[in-house]
């Protein structure tokens, strides 16, 4: 049986990526933000100015997806269509992201207070390693009214050290637009790293295999 050469090449690219502990990448695909999942708060900022902050809601390739801002140097309308690139990130940063959303993400859209608080949480990792939403590069300079959600976010920076990174965080990257981030449902069964790379050791075994079986097959008259 032949196998078609994209999907050779897939298994291929996953077997490696397996096997090096490195991010797989994702075919780009369409996002389509259809506004707030609960509504924004306003903050003045050190890095943006005063942006709403909440998590957004719309698809990607028409299925319903929740995502958050990555980036505050760029922009993005709502209702319009949008190529971006996903892929899976494996450095510090995305581990306390991950870290972030095992500790909070089930409250996150609770409500507005919550969503905000998450927003801010999530900029302040991304932009600022030393996880103080009154210091660093990265810094609230006015709560403009709600000091009790940048209290709320930081309980949660506090805290990220007493929680494990069970979450898949993939980044949509635009050159033109806003990155954003968006969260898999927690890993229940994920490998551990040894046994991750036997997986991709025996998947590019397998594929050298038929390879050569593939040219020892004559051809058919």
């Amino acid at each position: 049986m032949k196998i078609p050469t994209l999907l050779q090449r897939a298994l291929v690219a996953c077997a490696l990526a397996t096997s090096l502990g490195v991010a797989m990448p994702v075919e780009a695909g369409v996002l389509i933000g259809t506004g707030y999942a609960k509504g924004s708060q306003s903050f003045g900022l050190s890095i943006g100015g005063s942006p709403g902050a909440g998590g957004f809601v719309g698809t990607w390739d028409g299925d319903p997806i929740q995502f958050w801002c990555a980036e505050l140097t760029q922009n993005f309308s709502f209702n319009h269509s949008y190529t971006y690139t996903l892929s899976i990130p494996n450095n510090a940063t995305f581990t306390l992201l991950g870290r972030l959303f095992h500790e909070a993400y089930g409250v996150a859209l609770s409500d507005t207070t919550h969503s905000a608080a998450f927003q801010l949480a999530i900029w302040e990792i991304l932009y600022d390693g030393d996880l103080d939403l009154g210091a660093g590069g990265f810094k609230v300079t006015n709560a403009n009214g709600h000091a009790a959600t940048v209290a709320l976010a930081q309980t949660w920076l506090n805290n990220l050290g007493n929680f494990s990174d069970n979450y898949d965080i993939a980044l949509l990257h635009n050159e033109d637009r806003q990155d954003f981030i968006t969260g898999n449902p927690p890993r229940r069964d994920a490998p551990e790293p040894a046994s991750a790379a036997l997986v991709g050791a025996g998947l590019l075994a397998m594929i050298v295999g038929w390879r050569r079986r593939t040219r020892k097959t004559p051809l058919a008259s």
